[in-house]
């Protein structure tokens, strides 16, 4: 049986976790002095409100290698497979971490991680997939296989209300944002 997890800057729904049976491990999201876990302690609106009035954008971080343990360890122990998906690793040590604790794991053989080298629903999509994929019966390798052939071409796009939060993240300047 191959099991599909994501990080989860993936931004499925509920309903679709639910429905494919995924697994989604919550990233950091650091308000301040406070850590939070994404989607679990934390929602999208109140980081937003924190940001407004803090003026600052929110600090993230990948999980811990114990963290990634934590999670492993139940989705291997009928020895499945996992397919691992984390947002590209140019923008988190996600991919790294996991990677890390499959080989503390002594599970790299069963544990396979895939650099989505995207984002939000660049990487739902192909979660989407790869949980289809499994359900069809496919192994770990036919998954991580199409997946890779295919990533080139995800792309995910965005409409932004306002440029204030890019401002502060240094992604443009204060004359763009203006």
């Amino acid at each position: 049986m191959v099991k599909i997890l994501s990080d989860s800057t993936c931004d499925l729904s509920a309903e679709l976790i639910e429905t494919y049976g995924i697994t989604i491990v919550p990233l950091h999201v650091v308000l301040g002095d406070k850590d939070y876990k994404d989607g679990v302690d934390i929602t999208a609106d109140e980081i937003y409100e924190w940001a407004d009035a803090n003026n600052t954008t929110p600090k993230t971080a990948a999980i811990a290698p114990e963290e990634a343990m934590d999670v492993l360890a139940p989705l291997l122990e009928d020895g499945s497979e996992v397919v691992c998906f984390t947002i590209s690793s140019s923008m988190s040590g996600t991919f790294s971490v996991l990677n890390l604790a499959a080989d503390s794991m002594d599970v790299s053989d069963r544990v396979y991680c895939i650099d989505s080298q995207n984002l939000s629903t660049g990487i739902g999509l192909m979660v989407i997939e790869a949980a289809e994929m499994a359900r069809e019966g496919k192994s770990a390798k036919e998954i991580v296989a199409y997946i890779e052939a295919i990533r080139p071409l995800v792309r995910s796009s965005f409409v932004v209300e306002t440029l204030t939060y890019l401002h502060r993240g240094g992604r443009c300047s204060g004359v763009a944002a203006m």
